[in-house]
């Protein structure tokens, strides 16, 4: 699975994931939030994170060649085994505690998270593989 977004998405969504979690703090400093509002700012914020996300996952790296594409098939893979034991764990979690509806919220952010961490640490491997190797 190649990238199919240039290059400069990744800073650009790095640069919104920073901006959807900073500006909500900075909205509730100044008193912008309150009760009639703090759904749709909820909203927006995940809708927002989930969009940097994908835009990170699916942006081209620098050096994109067929082992990047491979790295990133890995990724899929090894986060959608994190999102199953972070799914256990916080079921589990949720019994134990008597409030089994935290299991349901933000899975899907959490799994695109788990996408980016696992690729960001195989381009990282593979690009310090690369200088070692020379």
């Amino acid at each position: 699975m190649n990238g199919i977004l240039p290059p400069y998405f990744r800073p650009l969504g790095y640069s919104l994931m920073i901006l959807s979690v900073l500006v909500p703090i900075l909205l509730f400093i100044t008193g912008s939030i309150g009760d009639h509002n703090l759904l749709f700012i909820k909203t927006c914020v995940k809708l927002l994170i989930w969009i940097s996300l994908f835009m990170v996952f699916l942006a081209k790296v620098k050096d994109e060649n067929e082992t990047t594409a491979k790295i990133r098939v890995k990724a899929i893979y090894r986060a959608l085994y994190l999102l199953g034991v972070y799914y256990v764990i916080v079921l589990l979690k949720g019994y134990f505690e008597g409030d089994i509806e935290k299991a349901d919220t933000s899975i899907a952010i959490v799994y695109m998270a788990f996408n980016v961490a696992c690729l960001e640490y195989g381009v990282q491997k593979q690009r310090i593989d690369r200088i070692f190797k020379k």
